[in-house]
């Protein structure tokens, strides 16, 4: 339902600033003030250099008489007079400072954009006999006809309209909010009333929610309650000390029906509630004559029922009240609604000091909360101020301080179209050059919120100030969107054109309409791993352009996967903390350099293996971790050489500490490093700050092994050296230089003699290496033995050898086989071999392959918890289930995803419990999509292996679906076995 707070004009004016204002000085109240008022024609420019500094309570919005407007917490209401379209802008008058405020201040504007003091709406006094003025008298009736001053009368009102800091019971005006009931044409002012409860007590003792009532827009208002409103019966869950119906920081909402709300921080502002107000606005619905607590002013006796007790007159949650956010320590809630979704942002209760804002969403405003949009987000219940970039229910965009661009929220004003302006204040603890942060909310898919600050985005465009044609690329529209088909590719190939792999139309869903809009693409497809690329949309629909929309895809190269995440890794400092840089997350923080001593400005990450390891690239994600630039401005690579020192690599980079810009991906080019077991990356900043590392990535090839030399390999010769010594072929692949395979035997020649290396399983090879030391060796041939048993003969035939002594490579087009053969040609001669090697790439189980992922579509979570994980661990006793009591699912897919493409022709499970009727097996494809290569596979029994065979088959990833009709699964072990695929045409 549309909100009638949306009611607004079409459009604002959209020209620039006529000229820069020069504040004049101060009024004897302190206001700010400047004798050439201007005319604004866009709303001001943001900046947000921190509190401390000296221009942060800039740009101050002066009114027609040239005064800085007093409308702190404020909120502006919408309405029509005589057909057109009027703004009304309240909030707490602070002339006098935070003590002794005149009330609430009311301002009218056709634009939004310049405003007219229209004096004060709700009067305070700063005496009691004050109250005895016409104004108060003929308000409240505190003096009767006869000039008799009713004394009762103006204590009682005293009470609740004193804001002197001299009064022995000094009231707090905050946030006063506005509604207008047309049913009987009123003007409703609710506001957060606070104040002692004993003399010289805490100012904040009440907690209260107060209401008065107008026949105009700009007073006088009169005040006819202040109230305890409704709390759940344990509203000391979040904390004992809670009092009975708190109300503070609070707002109002009001539908298209003419119902209306009060919003309010509660229970120590711990929990976030919205209730109901009566058909007047006046009050809450269930209401009793008691006053519970003592403290509360009603005109007509009746007080709120607090508490959802379960009485007949009690609220009850989800019909008169429900709770936005429990023990989340909220305040400063606005409430609006964009395409049937209702939106509450909220900042931290942290005083003055501004922070990182959340919102809320619902779909019925006594329905179910969530914070940001996504139900399942696993991050809804950490801190708001944890919320990282990018995060569901983050509020801002690019606000590196972590405070909302220095504000803090009082209300949402929507222009219609859906384009709505977010209200915040920039406190100066109450003083009146507290001023004011007005910036644009889009609405991205999904209904996601997204603020961001135009200076900032484009300091060209909106560097002196923005107005509403920043939303005219924005994608703009009334409805809530989604991209409901992608057609993206799950995985791309390293270097890939995004205008050939990615698509060129998506599909678009807009409240009940689906169509296909033309998209463009903003993506890197020259950085490995996992990758976010943005959807821009084009104009249609109802909407403008410019919708965007973000999406993840694997990037591979072939033969390349992370070898960081087999590395063990250490720091210079917070050693604890070294190992969540290889956890496979960029977004989240990871390790920082920190000392409670100070910024050490130069320190190091350690990653290490058993072996060597080729890399070939080394990529830094670095990570905001504050409101500075909290990385380094620069990173160089060590190696570990063969001695095992640390030896400069000559590879480094300098990097930009640009808060504004966000935090970098640093690359460094590592393929000139020699193979080595260790990396450390160093980290210097020139700046006073801690470092903040996310994730180091080594993205490198997969080392190759000396099949001749490999476990398991088994080494012959057709003839051998016996005399005097014995040479036999063992000693060609022992890795010891000085032995030797011969087939010297006198003045008896063999020619040919052949050299045989037997794997026992499929390797990759396109070559084989030798040195011969003695004797004359004509050529050298290659032959392969095929899958039938038979040898076939490579590329390599008649290969010259080099000189004795020196290396001989002799290379192939690549083969995939168990076993390969040599023939040498030693017409009237012999030959003595040192060293000989078959470098290869050797099976792999996906399942233990660095980096490989794993993934089911549900797994046991009763009793005991089997993910998808325990199947691929390579420990047959741990298992993945499905059992699920009697809901175990009847069908059940299982994913492989590997970092780079691999060859498979066989693949293995073995089930243990449960029945499994079949096994449908897909590959992902070196273009990201699936095709089926196997359907209807029947298993073996239980505890026996199933193997799957298929066509040799080249893919980024395999996903098997069990049907498990009536039952479930209990998989002890996956394996799928492949080789690295090579690059097409290598």
């Amino acid at each position: 339902m549309r909100s009638r707070h949306a009611l607004v004009a079409s459009t604002v004016a959209a020209l620039v600033l006529s000229a820069a204002v020069v504040p004049a000085g101060h009024a004897a109240d302190g206001v700010p003030t400047t004798d050439d008022p201007p005319t604004y024609t866009r709303y001001g420019a943001i900046d947000d250099p921190g509190r401390t500094a000296p221009d942060y309570f800039q740009p101050l919005w002066y009114d027609t008489d040239g005064r800085h407007v007093q409308a702190h917490g404020g909120q502006v209401v919408t309405v029509e007079e005589n057909g057109q379209t009027v703004h009304y802008w309240y909030g707490e008058d602070r002339s006098n400072g935070y003590w002794d405020s005149p009330g609430v201040a009311v301002y009218r504007s056709t634009d939004t954009l310049n405003w007219t003091n229209e004096g004060i709406a709700l009067r305070s006094v700063v005496t009691a006999s004050e109250l005895e003025d016409p104004y108060f008298d003929d308000l409240y009736n505190t003096v009767a006809d006869d000039g008799t001053v009713d004394t009762a009368r103006v204590d009682e009102l005293d009470y609740y309209l004193n804001s002197a800091q001299a009064s022995d019971y000094t009231a707090i005006f905050e946030r006063p909010k506005v509604l207008y009931n047309a049913q009987n044409d009123t003007w409703v002012m609710w506001w957060h009333a606070d104040g002692q409860t004993s003399v010289g007590g805490s100012t904040y003792s009440r907690s209260m929610a107060a209401v008065a009532v107008s026949d105009s827009p700009t007073g006088p208002f009169r005040m006819t309650g202040s109230f305890r409103l409704y709390n759940r019966a344990d509203y000391q869950a979040c904390t004992g000390s809670a009092v009975p119906g708190q109300a503070r920081d609070m707002t109002v909402f009001q539908e298209d029906d003419g119902s209306a709300y009060i919003v309010y921080s509660s229970e120590e502002n711990h929990t976030l509630y919205i209730a109901r107000l009566n058909a007047d606005y006046t009050n809450v619905e269930h209401t009793t004559t008691q006053d519970t607590v003592g403290i509360q002013y009603s005109e007509d006796g009746q007080y709120p029922y607090l508490f959802a007790d379960g009485s007949p007159q009690a609220p009850v949650r989800g019909d008169d009240f429900q709770i936005v956010k429990e023990c989340g320590h909220l305040e400063a809630p606005a409430v609006f609604e964009h395409g049937g979704t209702y939106y509450t942002v909220a900042s931290g209760a942290t005083g003055w000091a501004p922070n990182s804002q959340t919102y809320y969403s619902a779909d019925d405003l006594f329905g179910t909360w969530i914070r940001g949009v996504e139900a399942d987000d696993p991050a809804e219940n950490i801190s708001y101020d944890a919320i990282p970039e990018g995060g569901d229910g983050r509020l801002s965009v690019g606000d590196g301080r972590g405070t909302t661009f220095g504000s803090q929220s009082t209300d949402v004003l929507s222009l219609g179209g859906g384009r709505h302006v977010y209200l915040g204040d920039r406190w100066n603890n109450g003083a009146a050059d507290s001023t004011y942060v007005w910036l644009p909310i889009t609405v991205g898919e999904g209904g996601r919120l997204e603020m961001r600050n135009p200076a900032d985005e484009d300091p060209t465009a909106w560097g002196s100030g923005w107005d509403a044609t920043y939303w005219d690329d924005q994608g703009a529209g009334e409805e809530i969107w989604t991209v409901v088909d992608d057609g993206l590719p799950e995985t791309v190939l390293r270097g890939a054109d995004p205008a050939a792999v990615l698509p060129a139309t998506v599909s678009v869903q807009a409240g009940t309409t689906t169509s296909d809009v033309a998209v463009t693409w903003d993506a890197d497809l020259d950085l490995l791993g996992r990758q976010t690329v943005t959807g821009t949309l084009a104009a249609g629909d109802g909407f403008g352009a410019g919708r965007r929309f973000t999406r993840e895809l694997t990037v591979w190269e072939h033969g390349t996967v992370n070898l960081a995440r087999d590395a063990t890794v250490s720091a210079s400092s917070r050693t604890g903390l070294a190992a969540t840089t290889v956890d496979g997350d960029t977004r989240s923080k990871g390790w920082d350099d920190w000392s409670s001593s100070g910024y050490p400005l130069d320190s190091w990450l350690e990653l290490t293996w058993d072996g060597p390891q080729e890399p070939d690239e080394v990529v830094l994600h670095t990570y905001a971790d504050g409101a500075g630039a909290t990385w380094p401005s620069r990173v160089d690579l060590q190696y570990r050489d063969a001695s095992g020192s640390w030896t400069d690599a000559g590879v480094g980079a300098d990097v930009v500490q640009d808060p504004a810009a966000g935090a970098p991906v640093v690359q460094l080019d590592a393929a000139g490093i020699p193979a080595t077991t260790g990396l450390r990356v160093l980290l210097h900043t020139d700046t006073s700050t801690w470092q903040s590392v996310a994730e180091v990535e080594v993205w490198g090839t997969l080392g190759d092994v000396d099949v001749c030399s490999a476990a398991g390999t088994t080494v012959s010769a057709s003839f051998h050296q016996t005399r005097y010594e014995t040479m036999p072929a063992q000693r060609a692949c022992d890795d010891d230089g000085a032995t030797a395979w011969s087939t010297w035997d006198g003045g008896t020649t063999h020619d040919p003699v052949t050299f045989t290396v037997d794997a026992g399983s499929p390797f990759g090879a396109d070559e084989i290496v030798f040195t011969n030391t003695e004797g004359t060796l004509a050529d050298v041939s290659v032959d392969h033995r095929a899958a039938d048993g038979t040898w076939q003969p490579t590329t390599a035939q008649d290969v010259a050898p080099a000189a004795n002594g020196a290396v001989t490579t002799v290379g192939f087009d690549a083969v995939t086989t168990d076993a390969l053969r040599l023939t040498f040609s030693t017409p009237g001669s012999y030959l003595k071999i040192s060293e000989l090697s078959v470098p290869a790439q050797a099976p792999v189980d996906l399942c233990t392959l660095t980096g490989t992922q794993v993934a089911a579509s549900f797994h046991q979570t009763r009793y005991e918890v089997m993910p998808a994980q325990q199947a691929c661990d390579g420990d047959t006793g741990t298992a993945w289930s499905t059992w699920d009591g009697g809901s175990s699912p009847d069908e059940a897919t299982y994913e492989v995803l590997p970092e780079t493409a691999v060859s498979v022709d066989e693949l293995s499970f073995t089930n243990t419990e449960g029945t499994i009727a079949s096994v449908d097996v897909a590959a992902r494809g070196t273009d990201g999509l699936w095709t089926t290569v196997a359907t209807g596979v029947a298993p073996a029994a239980n505890g026996q292996p199933t193997a799957v065979t298929i066509d040799p088959t080249v893919a980024t990833g395999f996903r098997l679906t069990f049907a498990t009709p009536g039952s479930y699964l209990k998989v002890s072990e996956v394996t799928v076995s492949g080789l690295p695929a090579a690059p097409p045409g290598a």
